[in-house]
């Protein structure tokens, strides 16, 4: 049988040790959607817009749609230069239509 593990007595706690910026606790840099300066690739932004996209009913959400599907059209310049539409597939007609595909 393995000891019981200590219990803390009222002790003082300490937060996480910090991480760079984009890279979640316990994950490998390698397993996040960042670039190494932190901010999120195009491709996971691009993924994350169209999920939210898909998700909301634009009668009953116009503006967090119309705000999702500007960024999806701001992104589309940065998939191009990537050649990510070259070798994706779009199945969403009104995400496709969004980015002229």
């Amino acid at each position: 049988m393995y000891p019981s593990q200590p219990t803390a007595s009222g002790g003082p706690r300490h937060a996480a040790p910090p991480t760079a910026p984009g890279v979640m606790p316990g994950r490998p840099p390698w397993m996040t959607n960042t670039n190494p300066g932190g901010k999120p690739s195009a491709i996971a932004s691009f993924v994350t817009h169209v999920k939210a996209l898909e998700a909301l009913d634009p009668h009953h959400f116009p503006d967090e749609y119309a705000e999702h599907a500007d960024r999806i059209r701001e992104l589309e310049p940065f998939l191009r230069a990537h050649g990510i539409l070259d070798v994706m597939n779009i199945k969403n007609p009104e995400v496709a239509a969004l980015i002229g595909v």
